[in-house]
């Protein structure tokens, strides 16, 4: 798997999807911590991923699919790669229907929030952003 892909995918997994998120976890941080305390509070952590999920959408019609998908994953790194959609999809596809719908990603970033929060304070730091980040990189691999 590629790794610029790779990482792609594994932003997708802390948001759930997006065009917009940078390749490298601070970036992808920087992002979210929209007022620049050092610290995603859930709520930000939502808007960034239903901000993404919209950019996703690319025909609007509350579904994103393994194209649209591939298509957000050219807009970032210009690079697609299949295989990580198409884990990417069978991890938030909990539905099996081949798209993913709102209610699908916000689970999923919800419970990939939860995951990264790894000392339960309610707020991810930059660190178990990474900590995260790497974690997911090894999951999607194998």
């Amino acid at each position: 798997m590629k790794n610029h892909s790779l990482k792609f995918l594994v932003g997708l997994s802390l948001a759930a999807i997006s065009p917009a998120i940078a390749s490298e976890p601070e970036d992808m941080f920087k992002r979210m911590d929209t007022n620049g305390d050092k610290k995603v509070t859930s709520t930000e952590h939502a808007q960034f991923a239903e901000t993404t999920f919209r950019q996703s959408d690319a025909d609007s019609d509350g579904q994103v699919s393994a194209a649209e998908c591939e298509s957000a994953q050219a807009k970032h790194d210009k690079k697609i790669d299949k295989q990580a959609t198409a884990t990417h999809m069978r991890l938030v596809d909990t539905d099996g229907n081949g798209q993913i719908s709102q209610m699908e990603h916000t689970a999923h970033a919800k419970s990939a929030f939860t995951r990264a929060d790894k000392n339960n304070d309610g707020v991810l730091t930059e660190d178990e952003v990474e900590v995260f980040h790497k974690t997911m990189k090894k999951e999607m691999k194998g």
